[in-house]
């Protein structure tokens, strides 16, 4: 399903496949393309055309248009969504940069439907530099006190679709888009995480990369006269893949690269959260985490006051498991 903003209005897209069973050869499918106005329109439309049972309950993907997250917010469709009894519990949903029509027409390689590869590539990326997310997650940040929702943010290009980072939301409003090469270090300030990737350079000729980084954060939250103390402890460790014009037989040059690595993941995270409060936006859930631990928290007047302000301290620990046969 896709959702998109023409003329001021909400333009709803479906493409549903029927397999076709053929003897003694893989199924053969057929894609039906509806465009109405909302939803339940829809529905009804793509079963008319449709010879055989459609199963909107098992929906595995719903796009929404930056025009639309911007201008009216989503809400209005995830509302409808969750009402439904039947919806699929593994719902994934996105925003794209382009019209969502233009993402369900297209045919892609190596795939039988549009959801199967839509699917795959959430998933794929998800696991490998995304932060996860899925329609209940959406739901959960929307709702919560001191949390705001974020979503894969995708763009067509050519015959493929590329996810490009993530859409920050304000409420069910896209506020701003946090880029891919920042989002495996965002979602090690949220999650536990076993992938990623860095590329560290020294100078022009000295470098290294690292690959396959677990992390967990611990987040701490104390309140004295002062006021609210925020730390987060980033716990981040991972194997050398490799290192340019670097002597890394040394332990003391490994040490060294250790504390540039933890140095260059602290000053991103920094930078991170400093553009999330300077959009008032709180996709890391730092409110929530704060009500969860003070008592009588006022999130509305902390929101306003504090949190633009707030100092969130951040020590990334980082170690280097092993070398290998680098160069």
């Amino acid at each position: 399903m896709g959702f998109d903003y023409i003329d001021g209005e909400v333009q709803a897209n479906g493409t549903t496949t029927i397999f076709m069973p053929v003897a003694e050869s893989l199924p053969q499918s057929e894609t039906i393309n509806v465009s109405r106005e909302d939803l339940e329109d829809l529905y009804s439309h793509m079963q008319a055309e449709s010879s055989r049972y459609v199963d909107t309950s098992r929906s595995r993907v719903h796009l929404f248009h930056q025009d639309l997250a911007a201008n009216e917010g989503i809400f209005g469709v995830i509302d409808t969504i969750q009402r439904n009894p039947m919806i699929n519990q593994n719902l994934k949903i996105a925003m794209t940069r382009g019209p969502t029509k233009d993402i369900l027409n297209e045919e892609y390689p190596f795939h039988l439907t549009v959801h199967e590869y839509l699917v795959e590539l959430i998933e794929l990326n998800q696991a490998e530099q995304l932060p996860i997310v899925d329609f209940q997650d959406f739901l959960y940040q929307y709702y919560a006190e001191g949390a705001d929702p974020f979503l894969p943010l995708l763009e067509k290009a050519q015959n493929r679709v590329d996810v490009v980072g993530i859409a920050l939301f304000k409420e069910d409003k896209y506020i701003e888009e946090l880029s891919l090469d920042k989002t495996h270090v965002f979602r090690k300030l949220i999650d536990e995480t076993e992938e990623g990737t860095i590329n560290i350079d020294i100078d022009e000729s000295r470098g290294f990369a690292l690959h396959h980084l677990s992390s967990s954060p611990d987040w701490t939250i104390k309140q004295d006269a002062d006021g609210i103390y925020v730390k987060v402890n980033v716990n981040i460790q991972g194997p050398l893949r490799e290192a340019r014009n670097i002597n890394v037989s040394k332990p003391a040059t490994i040490q060294q690269l250790e504390e540039l690595a933890a140095r260059d993941f602290e000053k991103q995270m920094e930078e991170i959260v400093h553009f999330f409060q300077e959009n008032e936006i709180d996709p890391i859930g730092i409110g929530e985490r704060i009500g969860q631990k003070v008592r009588n928290f006022d999130i509305k007047r902390w929101e306003k006051e504090e949190y633009p302000n707030l100092n969130v301290d951040i020590n990334v620990n980082f170690t280097i498991e092993n070398t290998g046969a680098v160069v």
